[in-house]
């Protein structure tokens, strides 16, 4: 935290702006915390004995720069006033979470002499000065002791680099966005507001009628013509109505009632990626070192770590594990199909997450697709703080509860409910400052209570003394005469110690030669007077009983006197009086001892119960004490009561200021690669380790923009499988430059370029996949990653209609008219994209229907979107679920990532020429194979695809058939089909009817 304190010369003069009065009136209504009226603004800023916080907003289109200036709960905005001798207060608003926030990464300390408010200009003190100038100067000085970024000196490669990529991102938005640029406007003829309601009441969403066959498509963004403000995005088209979702609520009289709405480009990805580059050029990115390993793959060594992931990991994940901990840069992790790339993941992101607390960093898991972003989420373990930002309705349903939104929807609710629950358990506690107050009142009377009894006792000694006073007098001199013969005796009994001592000596020595006589007279003379002694002591010890029995005597005699003396009685009596009457006090003060804790616990459980003594100067003693500490934490009950209400009003006003401290506290953040930098709830958030899965097929510039606001990056994928896409254009443009540096750009994916340029301590292969049989693993190991992909499952094969996990269903001896492709542009006339192939569509129907009456878990992967169409048709009425036949046959592009027990393939091309268009791109091959989990059907025309026009992809239609005919089950297109007569006698009559119903 950066703060700076700054001590004025001058006081500083504020002048209410024209509305605020009325600002603070309607504020008020639904917010705690702000002044009860204009004049006690000064009043409130000269309380901060510390000095005020104090920012800096610099001038926008809606205000002038002025100084944001914090009280305790609320927030000014000031403006200087045009000659600079004061300020006005243009707004206030309560203080929000995200001013803390802001305060708490940098601040000014304002310590005028004082703050002063006139409320006309004219009367601002002559002389006064804002003190704009020093307040600015002491702004920019702190901003500037902040960590500034490194010398933004760039290579002449890094430059040529960046270089490339904005003229990439300049191209392809010039062509991408070129249709949406020239389309006509879409003219509409009548308006409906989709909540019913008319007026002034802005609305998000509007139904509009159009005129004419041209409609916009779902999901772009469109805006009304004229009103450049009225963006908004086509949430959904049906017959001529279109309703589209403005980004801000637009009130009914703002669109025209008859109009046009026209096409927006979207800039949003390419603003992004120019961001990302300008970051770069900068050196602003949080790893200073990010453009060096992107250019010249210069990286720093990992260090070794012997961290152990929560989960079992083989060799390599475990090794692409410790290194994805420990990388200072960039680290590849390249997983080939089935190899556990998203487990092992899920171990990194969680061990880093879990380093948050312990001065690690957030991690964000990002990719071009919302499924690969959701897949690693929804495995990650629910004690981490996970938030998913993204799009709602892109979002799998397992990871929406991860939803930004609906996290912060949720934390709002549960707060006001938990705040209308402690306001209602404050308002109850409010008894307890009666009951205070009251046990106050009550421990005054205990305390004359008490005097009372202590006078009670002091009347009765009193009259007791009185009633036994010649019997209590005897008894004192029979007390002082055993004192004095307990005296006595001590003193003798001393002094025949010492007679008894001399004896014994003189005894001893009594036998000497010379002095034996001297001696033994002593001795005798001793002995004498200690029988004197001792005759003196009988005597005493013979008094002492007696003076006992006369002592008795006198105490008897003063008790009878005392005991039938009518004042005695009556003393005793009102001594007992008083003391019943001091127990009944401190039990009522106790009584309103127990109202007031009860009242105060149910929020401040920490005040304790009252004690009974039984002494009573220790219970009164007591509840003095508690008297104190309950007085003590009344007015923290109003702090807190205040305090409650401040919350209930701030969220129930403003839920989205919980956002921020959502994302404060996240451990693991999802999002896109544009996502993480478009969202604005993400912007300033700092990321220690960013995963950017499916790597392969991302380019450069999408990759940016993760890789730009992380400190270390690891990018996991398989360049052996789909690779980004690409305008068609935007290739041929680049192709027509000969660049090198484009022809990279447009031709490689990030991981490719960093695989091929990263040193191999930074490069991790995972090799074992555990999804696929053998059969199927082997080729594909063989045929598209050197023969290193080892496979480590046991499967057990158990298909009824193949005997190898990989079998292909050949349409070859079928007659030409029959088996052919029907060729592109029918279909594009027939709103269908890419050759489609009706004879392998009913075969790849049938068995769809075959394997879906089994209770199967398949899928149907065709590579053109004509053949998808063709398939669909002939599916849907053999499965009797046209929902789900759209659901399970699909492109290729749409199950990377994903995996089923029963993968069907349709090569779809058959014609004599071998033409065989985009298969030529064998990774969507790759794609569509691994996908299975126990069984791969192929079906195509052998024929077409052995004499390809593609010299690679005709090597691979040679190798695969050499493994069908080795390992794998090739079948006739009429021999299965009569199998699958069999084995479901009567679907045949159900493809036959469905056929009859589309034939004209």
């Amino acid at each position: 935290m950066s703060v700076t304190t700054v001590s004025l010369r001058a006081p500083l003069v504020l002048v209410p702006g024209n509305r605020l009065d009325e600002q603070l009136r309607t504020k008020s209504e639904s917010s705690a915390g702000l002044p009860t009226e204009v004049a006690r603004i000064v009043h409130d800023l000269n309380q901060l004995g510390s000095g005020a916080a104090v920012s800096i907003s610099p001038g926008n289109g809606k205000y002038k720069p002025s100084l944001l200036v914090h009280t305790r709960t609320y927030r000014l905005r000031l403006e200087a006033t045009n000659r600079g001798t004061g300020y006005f207060v243009k707004h206030i608003d309560p203080l929000r979470l995200a001013d803390h926030a802001r305060l708490a990464r940098s601040c000014l300390l304002v310590r005028p002499p004082a703050w002063q408010m006139v409320f006309e200009l004219r009367a601002v003190p002559q002389g006064s000065d804002a003190q704009w100038q020093d307040l600015e100067n002491a702004w920019e000085s702190l901003r500037e002791s902040e960590p500034q970024p490194p010398d933004a000196t760039a290579s002449e490669a890094q430059t040529e680099f960046l270089d490339a990529v904005d003229r990439l991102i300049d191209t392809t938005e010039e062509i991408t966005t070129r249709e949406e640029r020239e389309a006509a406007p879409f003219p509409y003829q009548r308006l409906t507001a989709t909540g019913g309601r008319r007026g002034n009441t802005p609305q998000s969403a509007y139904e509009f009628q159009l005129i004419g066959p041209e409609l916009p498509p779902t999901g772009k963004f469109v805006r009304v013509q004229g009103d450049t403000e009225t963006r908004g995005k086509v949430s959904r088209v049906a017959g001529s109505f279109v309703t589209v979702r403005f980004d801000q609520p637009v009130s009914w009289d703002r669109i025209p009632t008859r109009g046009a709405l026209e096409l927006i480009p979207s800039n949003v990805v390419f603003n992004k990626q120019r961001q990302a580059v300008a970051s770069l050029r900068a050196r602003d990115t949080k790893n200073p070192g990010l453009l060096t390993a992107l250019v010249e793959h210069r990286v720093r060594a990992i260090p070794a770590t012997t961290a152990r992931p929560h989960e079992e990991l083989d060799p390599e994940q475990l090794d692409a594990f410790r290194k994805s901990l420990a990388t200072e840069d960039l680290l590849v992790v390249l997983g080939p199909p089935g190899t556990g790339k998203t487990r092992t993941i899920t171990e990194i992101a969680h061990t880093t997450a879990l380093a948050t607390a312990s001065g690690g960093g957030r991690v964000l898991v990002t990719s071009h697709t919302n499924r690969a972003v959701d897949n690693v989420l929804a495995r990650l373990p629910r004690d981490l703080v996970v938030i998913r930002v993204g799009d709602e309705s892109k979002v799998h349903a397992d990871v929406k509860p991860l939803l930004l939104e609906e996290q912060s929807e949720n934390l709002s609710e549960g707060i006001c409910h938990a705040m209308v629950q402690r306001t209602q358990a404050y308002r109850e506690a409010e008894a307890a400052g009666p009951w205070t107050a009251e046990l106050a009142t009550r421990l005054h009377q205990v305390d004359d209570l008490t005097q009372r009894e202590k006078a009670a006792v002091l009347r009765l000694e009193a009259v007791v003394h009185a009633a036994g006073a010649p019997a209590l007098e005897r008894l004192a001199a029979l007390q002082r005469e055993e004192a004095e013969r307990g005296s006595a005796r001590a003193s003798l009994a001393e002094r025949a110690a010492l007679l008894h001592a001399k004896m014994q000596s003189e005894q001893q020595r009594s036998h000497a030669l010379l002095t034996g006589r001297l001696h033994r007279s002593r001795a005798r003379r001793a002995e004498e007077e200690l029988s004197a002694v001792w005759q003196e002591i009988q005597r005493l010890d013979a008094l002492g009983p007696e003076l006992q029995r006369q002592a008795e005597a006198a105490s008897t005699e003063a008790e009878r006197a005392a005991r039938e003396d009518p004042a005695v009685g009556s003393a005793l009596a009102a001594r007992q009086a008083a003391r019943q009457r001091l127990g009944e006090g401190l039990h009522s003060a106790y009584e309103a001892a127990d109202m007031a804790v009860r009242a105060l616990g149910t929020v401040m459980p920490d005040v304790p119960a009252p004690t009974r003594e039984q002494d009573l100067a220790n219970a009164a003693a007591g509840l003095r004490a508690l008297h104190g500490q309950l007085e003590a934490s009344l007015p923290l009950l109003t702090q807190r009561r205040e305090l409650t209400q401040q919350w209930q009003a701030a969220i129930g006003q403003d839920p989205n200021q919980l956002v921020p401290e959502l994302v404060r506290y996240a451990q693991v953040i999802g999002a896109t690669c544009i996502g993480a930098a478009s969202r604005p709830e993400l912007s300033g958030v700092d990321f220690d380790l960013g995963i950017v899965d499916e790597a392969g097929q991302i380019g450069v510039p999408d990759a940016l923009v993760p890789l730009t606001r992380v400190r270390r990056g690891v990018l996991v994928g398989d360049d052996r499988q789909l690779p980004p896409f690409l305008d068609t254009t935007v290739a041929e443009w680049a192709q027509d430059t000969g660049d090198p540096a484009l022809l990279r750009l447009t031709s490689q994916s990030a991981l490719e370029q960093l695989r091929a340029g990263l040193p191999a301590s930074h490069i991790v292969q995972l090799t074992r996949q555990r999804r696929m049989p053998a059969e199927i693993a082997d080729f594909i190991s063989a045929s598209f990653y050197r023969g290193e992909l080892l496979t480590e499952k046991e499967h057990r094969h158990a298909d009824p209609l193949f005997a190898s996990p990989m079998a292909f269903v050949d349409t070859a001896a079928l007659p030409e008219r029959v088996r052919r492709e029907s060729g592109g542009r029918q279909a594009e006339r027939g709103g269908r994209k890419g050759s489609f192939n009706p004879c392998e569509a009913r075969l790849l129907a049938r068995l769809a229907a075959f394997y879906h009456g089994r209770g199967s878990e398949w899928v149907v992967i065709v590579p053109y979107l004509a053949q998808r169409m063709e398939v669909i048709r002939h599916l849907a009425p053999l499965i009797g679920d046209s929902q789900l036949a759209d659901a399970s046959v699909g492109s290729v592009d749409s199950y990377q990532g994903g995996e089923r027990e029963v993968v069907l393939y349709g090569f779809t091309r058959s014609n004599r020429e071998g033409r065989i268009g985009f298969l030529k791109e064998l990774r969507r091959a790759n794609v569509a194979f691994t996908r299975a989990k126990s069984q791969l059907v192929l079906t195509g025309d052998l024929s077409t695809l052995l004499r390809a026009d593609d010299p690679g992809f005709r090597a691979l239609a040679e190798d695969l058939h050499r493994h069908l005919v080795d390992r794998g089950d090739l079948w006739d297109y009429r021999e299965l089909m009569a199998a699958l007569d069999e084995a479901v006698p009567n679907l045949e009559h159900a493809a036959d009817a469905a056929l009859e119903g589309d034939r004209p």
